[in-house]
């Protein structure tokens, strides 16, 4: 079972999961991380470093408006890939947050992409642990994202009061995110 610990400004866990999120996540798709820490202080957000023992796996980022709990950031470390803690973290959110619907955002399959493979592995990863497509696509700084969803379905409308609700007034004026259905 892996534990989960809540990710805090000063916390030891910071530059585990600064370092994950390097490397795991674009350049663009990354949030500073003294903002990410700082609307972790709300009582909407989980921001969660998961070890196994005292092997740090892990982190996750989520955000939490009624039923729909959104995945903003879900990472596991190179090294560990393909153990099952990726099938762990998602239970444990699940268990989390038991009677919410649970979305994130995934890149959309393109066979021109250079990591065409790591997004077909990744898509049906997410499939295998019951994520479905929700035919909404996400625009986020010139990244086209599709939108999947665990136990029923969601919105545009509502996947951007979502954001907007965690983004803040001040942040969402500069934060270029879109919803869109597919065609």
């Amino acid at each position: 079972m892996l534990e989960a610990r809540q990710v805090k400004k000063g916390s030891p866990d910071v530059s585990n999961v600064e370092n994950l999120m390097n490397s795991a996540f674009p350049n663009e798709e990354q949030i500073p991380m003294v903002f990410l820490l700082s609307r972790a202080k709300k009582d909407f957000i989980d921001f969660l470093a998961y070890y196994d023992e005292d092997k740090f796996v892990g982190f996750a980022y989520l955000i939490t408006d009624n039923d729909l709990t959104f995945i903003q950031y879900i990472a596991v470390d190179s090294t560990l890939q393909s153990k099952g803690y990726g099938s762990m973290i998602l239970s444990q959110i699940k268990d989390l947050y038991p009677n919410n619907r649970v979305a994130l955002n995934l890149e959309m399959l393109d066979e021109n992409a250079e990591n065409t493979e790591q997004r077909i592995k990744r898509r049906a990863f997410y499939a295998k642990n019951g994520y479905e497509d929700t035919g909404i696509i996400t625009y986020i700084r010139g990244h086209t994202l599709d939108t999947l969803i665990l136990g029923g379905t969601t919105t545009t409308e509502e996947l951007h009061v979502h954001l907007k609700k965690f983004t803040g007034v001040i942040f969402g004026i500069f934060a270029k995110y879109e919803f869109k259905y597919a065609e």
